[in-house]
């Protein structure tokens, strides 16, 4: 005869499980719409960065950081996303800048991938931008690319110092499909370098003395 005791007990334990269940996927699924995702400040003030947000923390980000522009690093400009956040842009009052680095690699190797990279940083850059929140889809690779290119260029720190800053936060992610941070070896050779040794342009604000990594001026980027 089954015992009453066992059968209640089974019927806890089950129902238990299922509420885990529930709050685990209510978590995986929910806190998205809820809190930024991978959102963490560059510099304080100035420049954060993040991924692509749903639209109440989105609303929440660039109320708390007072955000003047918002630069897009993924999607194509007829993407449902893009459309969205642009069209968030004219609630809200910011500055929407679509840079898309698409995830073909046969369309973001050499001039191409860079030109967008530079294009990027002189917006992050830029006071009158300021403050800015630039973003990829999952906030990692391409956000990751952009911080470097900024620090190389504007801050006038060595690629060792800019992937060492990525490495103590977010991590240096290798990908198959699209564009990581080792394009930046040869980002860095061709089109840095050449404009510290005067091969090449400076670019409007750049910084060409020598910096360090994690100063005052330009701390390490805080997550949240």
């Amino acid at each position: 005869m089954p015992n009453p005791l066992a059968k209640r007990w089974a019927r806890r334990i089950l129902l238990i499980a299922l509420v885990g269940l529930g709050c685990e996927q209510l978590w995986r699924h929910g806190h998205d719409y809820i809190w930024p995702d991978k959102f963490a400040v560059v510099e304080p003030g100035k420049i954060f960065r993040g991924a692509w947000l749903k639209p109440w923390p989105m609303k929440r980000v660039v109320k708390d950081h007072k955000i003047h522009t918002v630069v897009a690093l993924a999607h194509q400009v007829d993407d449902p996303l893009a459309i969205q956040e642009k069209a968030l842009s004219k609630e809200l009052g910011f500055q929407w800048v679509h840079v898309p680095i698409v995830d073909d690699r046969s369309l973001t190797d050499g001039d191409h991938l860079f030109d967008r990279l530079e294009e990027a940083a002189a917006i992050v850059a830029d006071p009158a931008a300021q403050p800015v929140y630039f973003h990829c889809h999952h906030g990692i690779n391409r956000a990751s690319m952009v911080q470097i290119a900024y620090r190389t260029l504007y801050c006038n720190w060595t690629l060792d110092q800019s992937c060492d800053e990525i490495a103590r936060t977010f991590g240096l992610e290798k990908v198959n499909k699209g564009p990581d941070y080792r394009y930046m070896t040869d980002f860095y050779a061709r089109r840095v370098l050449p404009r510290r040794r005067g091969e090449m342009p400076a670019l409007a604000g750049q910084n060409l003395e020598l910096g360090a990594a994690g100063t005052a001026a330009n701390p390490a980027p805080t997550r949240r």
